[in-house]
Formats: structure tokens, C-alpha cells, sequence
């Protein structure tokens, strides 16, 4: 980007600037005469010099154009104007000054807005153009800046200098316009008065930005020190939950109290800076009228000033030190905002940048070629070697192992063969093409590379998957008629620089990934995870995915029709006792007390367990089916009887996921109430707070999966009669609260398992949970519904940094990219993902057989996974030994010319 702001502002935005300047010009006549205008109304309409030597009309709006001397001095009578008496001048010349002010108030009106909108669209076309920049960074270039840093850049370091860019050159022009009109008409009036007026305000413009420069200096330190604590902050933020389990969290409160306490210092310094520089520009300002009432007043008692005169003058210097004033805030600005714009430049401004496009697309390499790793090697900040000097000769396609433990010289070549390191040196060519110098595109399409650090963005499954086919540019030319938004955001995309190509459009590259359509896309993404076996995951994440009420009508009568399959199945398995289905006229035993008395699925949290007793609806239904305190006797006996259990046992234990009853409570919480109840006295009632604690407790409870012999016959049915109660008098502000259940219609806001099974899972039966799952399966294989729970699956949202997936499907995701979109060549990382499989040797094979016709690196860290693959490069720390297959092994850091030549020989005839 260009390192100055001024000419950045000038190239991008030259013919707005341009057309706002002659708006300024075009305003000028308006502001000079809007000062002769009083002096007009003193002098000829009070004081009545227009009526002299018996004088009864005047004329009022004479228009007369005035050739200067050099020209000629001719003058052309534009309109003649009105003959009116004093009374009429006065109003008309008032009615002027009137028109004059609206005239000028409009021109004022339309430079700020379109200076505004000249700003916003530089501040837009700007923070764009760094991020572009970053963009093209080198991948380790991008991972050593930190994220909230460069994020407080463009957000907000550039938010200044944006609002200053439409000021850049308009304002200095329109602010000088004023105030040299406004001198100039005082010159005019009175030389004396204008001399003062300059004197006053050359000292102004002067003495004042020197003393600025000192705020100059402090505004930079704490630019600095509010970006450093930006990235510290982020720092903090992501170590926040090793910081607070090490119980370092007061260590690191000291670390940002003190630089808020270096920033807070540097701002009073600032603010003292400013406010003395303020103080004096204010007093040099109201100095001149002293002059002017003295000076002025003096004259129009000699007669060498008339009134007219002194108040026209009075009125001019009322408009001249607002725009030298801001002038100097002016000069002050750009001196801030050049520096910051130098040091955001500074930031993003590098040599080595990575080529983005390419032109006329990208072509594959031929079938078959040739990978030469030519003294490739890499060190660290310090100097010390990350990868000892390695050259190889491998034919493509093929497969090759690279073998090692972690964090050694094996990642290291991943990342360089996957073109996410370029600091290294000697050479990687493919096909006689230097890797380093391909561009961003064409890279992108030949290789494909997963490491071990997991990047996963926020979205769904299938968004993150198919990220890497999101490459195809979208034909931007309108279909149809364009609608006014639209085109709006066109001209607006265009006009700020960015790009116009719209981000909802179908972006995804179906020829490059080698599919015709969507629905072979689909096929690919379900074939390229089944590689990993990571079906099953997806289709337990579409199990537990929650029915929304957009859900399409045809796919919910498919859901229903399952439910009765399910059922169907698990009758013709004899497995019925598996799930009690809910009965709308019976308690069901594996179900919650909340789940039986409300019988439906809660779509908000209006009424939680934690919260229900103080939901006035349900308090009041619990109250006049006396609820309340058999519920409190319930939550009472459990609070005793688990602080008996779990006296003295350790955080972790089994029975702690036995006995937690969903109400949010912790078990130190229920100790405290077991000890509130041994002391409480039965006579007097209990506090609100341990009443709905006690509460949320039984809400709860399951007898099946507690064993508490705490429910009986009497109790279930009064929860059976609060239920129909609860339904039936339910108000209409909690018709979308809750769903009922209801077994010919789907529940909303419950997941597809529930609304498969329609009912509840015994508890105490073994692998209860399995089979049912797998009676799911048939009963939807039967329905056809399979694919849709696995798009269903697929649209699960994988939340910030992929925190809501399973682990293996967490790393199964990087390595699903790298291969879905076909590339030729392919680096995968399998050491983490294969940790958490119970086959590794079955993901390779198939793996294996997936990438036939690609070039496949392999990164393990046991070599017998890959103890079948010919061409294997052993790590250990930085060095690698190149082994062949055939039982001799080659040095590759550095081998002696004949021996590396041999290995390199026996390489490619394996291969």
C-alpha cells in the first residue's frame, strides 16, 4: 500500500475531491456578501443613509456585475431591483441576510455530507486493503501476528484515520475560504482592524502547533500501548482456562492493572498537554474583540469608522477564529492520524508477499512427474536448524511415509511441502516448478494438506468441509432486473474499492473437485469422511440435532412415519421394554418429574428446572394441585440422602454422574441445603431460594436411575392431573414456550432421537442406548430418511474452534478438506486423528486406495502403520534418513554424493 496517507487519498479519491472543492468555491460569493449584508442594514436601512438628501425609496435587490479596472472596470446590470421606503428596506435586506444563511447553512450541508461519505468510503476501501494485505502474507508470517492486534488495526487503529480522510483536503480549503473572506472583509472595512485580527491570528496558527508537539509524541506511546494491551488481552483470553486451572488468574489481573496503569499515565499526561494548549488558543481568540470594541470604537468616534462598518466587522470576526481554530485541530489531526497511518503501514507493508491469482486459471500438473526436494532445510529465530539440509528425488504419483515423533523435522516438511512455510532455504520443485513461487491459486488447487493444529471456523460441518472448494469467482452479471438494494451495493462495493461479488452467492468449484452437481458433492463429502469412519459420527450428531419449526411439512410427516417404524422395529426385535414411549394418560418412570408434569418439549428457558417455582403460571398450577410441598419433601429427602452418599468420596466419582438430577445444582450446593434442613425448624417455612432449590432437585428425579423410593402411586397421580392442567390452561404468551408431546405430530425444539423414539430409554437395561441407536438406523434406512440425518449431521455447528464436535470428528474435519477438493498432491498429518481410531490401519488402507493417482505423504509417528510403503523418511529431531525399501538406509543431512544418489535411485524405483 502506499506509505503516504495524503497521496493514498489523493489516487483513490481524487474526482470526489475534485467536485467538493468546486462546491466550496461556488460558495464563497454567498459567504462574503452574508457579511456586507448587516453593514447594509445598520448603515442604510436603521441609520437611513439610503434616504438621504430627501431621499423617500431605496432600491432593494440591485443586482450590478463589476469588472475590475485591468478589465476595463465595465459594469452589466443583472436586475434592477425594487423601489421600497425604510421599513420595506429593512425587511427586505433582513429577509436577505435570511436567505443568505440558509444558502450558506445548505452549501455547509451538502460539502459535510458528502465529506462524510467520502470518509466511510475510504475507511471502508482501507480497512479492505489491509486486509487484502494480510491476505498475502506468508503462512508464518500470518501465525506470528497475533489475532487481537491485527484485529484492533483494522477495526479500530484505522477508524481515526478514515474519519480524517475526508477532511484531508476539504477541510484545509474550506476552512481557509471562510477565513480568509472573513479577513479579507475586514481588511476591506478597517486595514487597522485587520492587521490586529492577522497578528492574532498568525500567533495562533504559530505558537499553537508547537506546543502540540508534545501531544504529538504521548498520542504515539499510547497508541502503542493500547495495541500491545489489545494482544495481551487476546493472549490472556485464549490461555483463560490454563490460567484460571493453574490459579495464575491474580498473576495475570497485576499484569493488565499495571500496563492500565502505564496507558492511564500517558492519557493524564496527554490530557494536561491538551487542556493548557486548549486554554491558550481560547485566550489569543477573545483577545481580538477587546481590540476591535477599543480600537473600532475609537475610530467610530473620530468618524473614520461608521457603525455600519464596526458591526459588520464585529460580525466577521464572530465567523474567523471557528475555522482557524479548527485549523490548527486540523494540522494537530493530520500530524495524528499520519503518524498512525504509518505505523498500521508499517504493520502490513512487506516484501515478502505470496502471488493471489492467477492468470487464466489454473491447470493440472501431467499424470506423471517429478518432486525434488533440492538442500532443503530450515532454522528457527535463533538459528538453530527445525529441518537439517534434505534432498529427494520422488516420482509422482505415489506414496510416501514420513515417519517421527512430534514437533520434530517431520511436521516441519509437512508444512513446507504443504506450502505453509516458505522461510526455508534451498528449493522444492514440482514438475521443474519452483513451490515457493506458485501462487496462492494454483497451490491451492494441486496440494492439499492437513497439519496437527486443527483450524476450524465457525459454522457447520459441511461450511468447514467444503471451505476449500469455496474458489469459484460468482458470474456477477444481473439475471434479471436488479432491485435498488442491490444495485446500491454494487456501486457502493466499486466506489470503496472493495470487491462486488457478492458473498452469498454459490461460490463452490463443482469441476475443480471433479463433480457435476450438488448432489454428487454430497456423495464426495460422505465418501471422503467414511475414508476416516467418521459416518457414524455424523449421523449421531444428526441424532441429537433439535427439530426447528422451519423444518419443511414433508419432512416432518417423514419423521412421523419413522416414529411408527421405530416402533415397529424394536416390536419385531422384541426389544418394546427398551423405550417407555410417552402416554398422555400415564407417568412414564424413565422420563423426569418436569418432563412428566409439563409432558413436552421446552423451547425456551421459561420454564427450567432451576427456575420454575418462581415462574408465576407453574407456581400457580403447583399450588392449586398442591404440589409445592410434596416436591419440597422430595427435594429434601434427596439433598440429605446424597450428602449422606457423598461424604468423604472424591470429585469424579462414578456416582456423581449417577446422581446428577439436571438441576444445575453442584453437590457442595446440596450439602449446604441437607445442612439447612437438620437445623431448620419444621414450624416456620423455608427461605424462597432453598424452597426452589429443593424443588429443581425433585423436578428432576427418576426413580428408575436413583433408587430412591421416593415416588408412590398417590404422587403420580396428582403430577398426571397438574399436567392436563398445565396444558389445558396454558396462556397464549406460552404457546411457543412449549411443544406437547403428541405421537401423530413432531416435537419441536427436541432432538431426532427423542422424536424417533417418542419416549424414554429404560434405565438399568445394558447397551440399552446402542441398540436402540441401531434400531434408529434400520427403522430410518426403511423410511429412507437416512440421508437426511446425515445432511442434518452435516449442518451441526461446529462453534468456535470446532468446541461442540467430538474429538475424532474435530481432526477428521482438516484432513476431509485437504482431500475433498481432489488435489494432486497431498500432505496429511494422521498422527493425532489416528490416536483416537481403533483401526488405524484400516483409515490408511483406505486412505490409500481414496488417493489413487495422487502423490500421498503420509505423516505418522509409527512406523509400523506404514511398514508396506516403499518410500519412507525417518525422522529424528531435525534429521531425516531416507529409506528405500530395500533395506539400505541414506542420510539425507548430508550424505556423501554416491550414497545420497543411490538412495535417491532406489527411491524412484520403488516409487
Amino acid at each position: 500500500m502506499e506509505t503516504s496517507l495524503f497521496r493514498y487519498v489523493w489516487e483513490k479519491s481524487r474526482g470526489e475531491q475534485i467536485i467538493v472543492l468546486l462546491i466550496i468555491l461556488a460558495s464563497i460569493p454567498f459567504y462574503w456578501a452574508s457579511f456586507d449584508v448587516p453593514k447594509r442594514i445598520v448603515n442604510d436601512a436603521i441609520q437611513g443613509n439610503a434616504f438621504k438628501d430627501g431621499k423617500t425609496t431605496a432600491t432593494l435587490l440591485d443586482f450590478t456585475l463589476h469588472l475590475p479596472s485591468f478589465l476595463g472596470g465595465a459594469s452589466f446590470k443583472l436586475f434592477e431591483g425594487f423601489q421600497v421606503g425604510q421599513l420595506g428596506l429593512l425587511l427586505g435586506l433582513s429577509g436577505y441576510f435570511l436567505f443568505l444563511v440558509l444558502v450558506n447553512g445548505a452549501f455547509k450541508y451538502v460539502i459535510n455530507l458528502r465529506k462524510g461519505i467520502l470518509g466511510e468510503r475510504m475507511l471502508r476501501r482501507m480497512r479492505y486493503d489491509l486486509f487484502s494485505q494480510l491476505m498475502r502474507f506468508r503462512p508464518e508470517d500470518i501465525r506470528a501476528v497475533k489475532p487481537a492486534e491485527v484485529a484492533s488495526m483494522i477495526k479500530d487503529e484505522v477508524e481515526p484515520i478514515g474519519g480524517f480522510v475526508g477532511d484531508a483536503f476539504i477541510q484545509p480549503v474550506f476552512l481557509l475560504t471562510q477565513a480568509l473572506t472573513a479577513l479579507t472583509f475586514i481588511m476591506v472595512q478597517s486595514l487597522w482592524l485587520g492587521s490586529i485580527a492577522l497578528v492574532i491570528v498568525l500567533a495562533q496558527a504559530i505558537i499553537v502547533p508547537i506546543l502540540r508537539r508534545e501531544q504529538l509524541r504521548l498520542g504515539r506511546e499510547r497508541q502503542i500501548a493500547s495495541r500491545q494491551l489489545a494482544g495481551r488481552i487476546g493472549e490472556i483470553v485464549d490461555a483463560g482456562p490454563t490460567i484460571q486451572g493453574h490459579g495464575a488468574t491474580t498473576y495475570v489481573q497485576s499484569d493488565i492493572a499495571g500496563r492500565l496503569g502505564r496507558l492511564f499515565d500517558i492519557r493524564y499526561a496527554l490530557y494536561k498537554r491538551k487542556f493548557a494548549v486548549k486554554f491558550l488558543n481560547n485566550l489569543l481568540a477573545q483577545i481580538t474583540p477587546f481590540f476591535f470594541y477599543a480600537i473600532g470604537g475609537f475610530f467610530a468616534l473620530q468618524g473614520r469608522l461608521d457603525i455600519g462598518q464596526l458591526v459588520a466587522v464585529i460580525a466577521a470576526y464572530r465567523d474567523l477564529p471557528p475555522p482557524i481554530k479548527e485549523l490548527i485541530d486540523w494540522d494537530q489531526q493530520r500530524n495524528d492520524v499520519t503518524i498512525k497511518y504509518e505505523q498500521v503501514i508499517a504493520q502490513f507493508n512487506t516484501e515478502d508477499r505470496v502471488q493471489l491469482d492467477e492468470e487464466g486459471g489454473v491447470a493440472r500438473l501431467p499424470e506423471a512427474g517429478e518432486i525434488r526436494l533440492d538442500g532443503v532445510q530450515m532454522l528457527d529465530n535463533r538459528g538453530q536448524p527445525l529441518l537439517t539440509p534434505l534432498s529427494a528425488r520422488i516420482a509422482r504419483p505415489g506414496v510416501v511415509a514420513l515417519v517421527g515423533p512430534a514437533g520434530g523435522g517431520l511436521e516441519v516438511l509437512g508444512r513446507i511441502l504443504g506450502r505453509q512455510a516458505m522461510n526455508y532455504s534451498g528449493r522444492v520443485m514440482i514438475d521443474g516448478s519452483p513451490l515457493a513461487r506458485m501462487s496462492v491459486e494454483r497451490a491451492s488447487h494441486l496440494i492439499g494438506y492437513a497439519g496437527n493444529e486443527t483450524e476450524i471456523i465457525a459454522g457447520t460441518i459441511r461450511d468447514n468441509i467444503l471451505l476449500p472448494l469455496k474458489r469459484r469467482r460468482p458470474d456477477i452479471r444481473p439475471q434479471g432486473r436488479l432491485s435498488a438494494s442491490e444495485h446500491r451495493r454494487f456501486v457502493e462495493s466499486l466506489r470503496s474499492g472493495n470487491t462486488p461479488l457478492p458473498f452469498e452467492a454459490d461460490w463452490t468449484d463443482y469441476e475443480g473437485a471433479g463433480v457435476a452437481d450438488e448432489a454428487e458433492l454430497a456423495q464426495r463429502v460422505r465418501a471422503v469422511l467414511d475414508v476416516f469412519g467418521c459416518a457414524e459420527d455424523v449421523y449421531e450428531l444428526g441424532l441429537d440435532g433439535k427439530v426447528t419449526a422451519g423444518l419443511r411439512a414433508e419432512a416432518k410427516a417423514q419423521i412421523v412415519d419413522a416414529r411408527w417404524a421405530v416402533a415397529e422395529e424394536l416390536a419385531r426385535s422384541k426389544l418394546t421394554g427398551l423405550i417407555t414411549p410417552f402416554d398422555p394418560e400415564s407417568y412414564n418412570d424413565n422420563a423426569t418429574i418436569a418432563e412428566n408434569l409439563i409432558f413436552g418439549a421446552r423451547m425456551s428457558p421459561r420454564f427450567a428446572n432451576e427456575t420454575l417455582l418462581f415462574e408465576p403460571y407453574a407456581h400457580a398450577i403447583l399450588k392449586a394441585e398442591s404440589l409445592v410441598e410434596p416436591l419440597v419433601e422430595v427435594g429434601s429427602r434427596i439433598a440429605s440422602t446424597v450428602a449422606e452418599i457423598f461424604a468423604g468420596l472424591p470429585h469424579g466419582h462414578a456416582l456423581f454422574e449417577r446422581y446428577s438430577f439436571g438441576s444445575g445444582l453442584d453437590f457442595d450446593r446440596m450439602g449446604e441445603l441437607a445442612a439447612l434442613l437438620d437445623k431448620h425448624d419444621m414450624r416456620s417455612p423455608l427461605d424462597a431460594v432453598a424452597e426452589r432449590d429443593l424443588v429443581a432437585l425433585a423436578l428432576g428425579y427418576i426413580e428408575p436411575k436413583h433408587r430412591l423410593n421416593l415416588l408412590d402411586d398417590r404422587l403420580r397421580q396428582r403430577i398426571l392431573r397438574a399436567r392436563a392442567s398445565f396444558k389445558n390452561h396454558l396462556p397464549a404468551d406460552g404457546a411457543e414456550d412449549v411443544d406437547f408431546y403428541d405421537p401423530d405430530k413432531v416435537m419441536l425444539g427436541a432432538s431426532l432421537r427423542d422424536n424417533l423414539m417418542f419416549g424414554r430409554i429404560g434405565h438399568g437395561v445394558a447397551d440399552a442406548r446402542k441398540k436402540v441407536a441401531m434400531i434408529v438406523r434400520k427403522a430410518l434406512a426403511r423410511a429412507g430418511l437416512d440421508g437426511d440425518l446425515y445432511r442434518i449431521g452435516l449442518n451441526t455447528d461446529c462453534g468456535i474452534r470446532g468446541r461442540f464436535l467430538p474429538t475424532r470428528l474435530k481432526l477428521a474435519v482438516p484432513l476431509a478438506q485437504a482431500l475433498i477438493k481432489a488435489p494432486q498432491i497431498a500432505i496429511l498429518d494422521l498422527g493425532a486423528f489416528l490416536a483416537t481410531t481403533a483401526e488405524p490401519d484400516a483409515v490408511i488402507a483406505r486412505l490409500r486406495e481414496h488417493c489413487t493417482g495422487m502423490t500421498l505423504f503420509l505423516l505418522v509417528r509409527d512406523d509400523h502403520l506404514v511398514g508396506d510403503i516403499p518410500l519412507r523418511i525417518v525422522f529424528n529431531g531435525p534429521s531425516a534418513t531416507l529409506e528405500s525399501g530395500t533395506g539400505e538406509e541414506d542420510e539425507a543431512a548430508p550424505p556423501p554424493p554416491s550414497r545420497q544418489r543411490s538412495g535417491i535411485e532406489a527411491m524412484e524405483a520403488r516409487s
